[in-house]
């Protein structure tokens, strides 16, 4: 089963809902349950369904305030691991604290899991302006799983590529996958 959570960014604030898959994603396979085999579409093994898996989002990736000082641009980056904020490129900071974002995947105790977040994301301004948040990424090691209790907590960070003369606050959406292994 894949959990999609679309999610928005508001002038470098992550905002997140949920979106289920339709409810025939989520049906038993009658045939793979009586033969003892995993049902492909549910994972479930002899009748037994498996624990959906969900995903939220419990802090918003935050960049902060930030100004262009030129049409030469830059990027700010924030480290999904230590949180910490670096500005390269013609941009000064305006205070405020950026954050990284962080999530919680709960599902089967002890399934092994994988998240996937785009490469690339476009965002724009009411103005029309554009800038580009990619690069992102989590803390989680390449083989994660669930703890006993059935869940894991994660943190997400990326960089925000603003070139030209960009302003405003940006706004696009970003779609957070997450699936049993």
């Amino acid at each position: 089963m894949t959990m999609v959570v679309k999610s928005l960014l508001t002038g470098a604030m992550l905002m997140a809902s949920l979106a289920f898959p339709p409810a025939s994603l989520q049906a038993q396979c009658r045939l793979c349950a009586a033969s003892g085999q995993p049902d492909s579409l549910s994972g479930a093994v002899d009748g037994r369904p498996e624990i959906p898996l969900q995903i939220e989002i419990t802090a918003n990736l935050d960049f902060s305030r930030m100004a262009l000082l030129s049409s030469s641009g830059g990027v700010v980056s924030i480290d999904p691991m230590s949180g910490d904020r670096q500005i390269r490129g013609s941009i000064a900071n305006l205070g405020g604290m950026a954050l990284h974002g962080e999530g919680r995947l709960t599902g089967e105790p002890g399934r092994s899991v994988r998240i996937f977040l785009p490469e690339r994301i476009q965002l724009s301004a009411p103005n029309g302006s554009t800038a580009e948040l990619e690069r992102l990424e989590t803390n989680l090691p390449a083989l994660a799983r669930l703890d006993p209790s059935g869940r894991l907590t994660f943190a997400f960070g990326g960089q925000l590529r603003i070139r030209g003369d960009a302003s405003g606050r940006f706004r696009g959406r970003i779609a957070i996958t997450a699936d049993y292994e």
